[in-house]
């Protein structure tokens, strides 16, 4: 026996806020919708249509898995980034909208920064690309840019190049697989330089891993483990960044809550100056940009 739209929805809604699910109503919308490849208006305009028993079945699916915390971007199988659709997929981190931050600072100089030749676009390599969103995104804005998107797993990797296929920037897209600057070669890794290098790498105490929201357990953990204090990517990008920046040159990186004075100092004490902080939605110091 079918069940009728609106009730399937009161029912999925009940369900996930017992799971202390956040938002639940809007959750169990996104499913539906999902699963019906409907948009979320078409609910209320249909709410007396009924469901057929495989469907309810395949929507009650997808209810526990996200009541038992799987993000709802993995049940989807995408997630929206600077005003687009990328693909996600278990194993890869899930883009954030305090990047899109990120994505907002490397633009704004690259547009009022001189120093590109004519006719050229900025050289931007993106360390720890996972999804491919921040590499992706510089690409579409900057249409004469090259970019180089390095990843140490051959699965962000493949989900990198699956989302510049679908947004149309693979050829001007190079991937490389390895840990930062050393992806680019032993010979490479002392001459190749970009006006641009930005990341977003793993910032959370490795102490701190365990009382995350239970969301983030189903995330990688090397996309998000900073090593003891959370610093440890930030000391390996900075103490080599010197010598893959041209002059003018940016380095941009995404900081986790409280971290941006500790970033500050260690990119001063190797000889970067601080041009910008760029606070998130929620008021925290989430960007720190640096020259020399």
């Amino acid at each position: 026996m079918g069940k009728k739209i609106k009730e399937a929805l009161h029912e999925a809604a009940s369900f996930l806020k017992d799971c202390k699910v956040e938002g639940p109503r809007g959750e169990a919308e996104l499913l539906l919708a999902f699963l019906l490849q409907v948009e979320r208006p078409y609910l209320y305009a249909h709410g007396e249509l009924e469901l057929q028993p495989g469907q309810l079945e395949r929507y009650a699916s997808l209810c526990r898995r996200r009541g038992r915390g799987e993000p709802l971007a993995y049940l989807r199988g995408e997630k929206e980034f600077w005003g687009r659709l990328f693909y996600v997929e278990p194993g890869v981190f899930i883009p954030r909208p305090e990047t899109e931050h990120l994505v907002e600072g490397v633009l704004q100089w690259a547009r009022e920064t001189a120093g590109v030749p004519d006719g050229q676009g900025p050289g931007i390599i993106d360390l720890g690309t996972g999804s491919g969103c921040i590499a992706v995104s510089l690409a579409l804005e900057l249409p004469r840019s090259r970019v180089t998107a390095v990843d140490r797993e051959d699965k962000a990797l493949a989900l990198a190049r699956r989302n510049s296929r679908r947004h149309g920037v693979a050829p001007r897209i190079t991937f490389l697989q390895g840990h930062f600057f050393q992806a680019l070669g032993k010979k490479a890794a002392g001459e190749e330089r970009f006006h641009i290098i930005v990341s977003n790498p793993p910032y959370v105490e490795a102490g701190s891993l365990a009382s995350l929201p239970r969301e983030l357990g189903y995330e990688p953990r090397l996309a998000l483990d900073g090593g003891p204090d959370g610093l440890r990517a930030y000391r390996e990008i900075i103490g080599a960044a010197e010598r893959h920046l041209l002059s003018p040159g940016l380095l941009a990186l995404e900081v986790g809550a409280g971290q941006a004075p500790q970033v500050e100092a260690l990119a001063r004490s190797a000889g970067f100056r601080l041009l910008k902080i760029i606070n998130d939605y929620a008021g925290i110091a989430r960007v720190v940009l640096f020259t020399f």
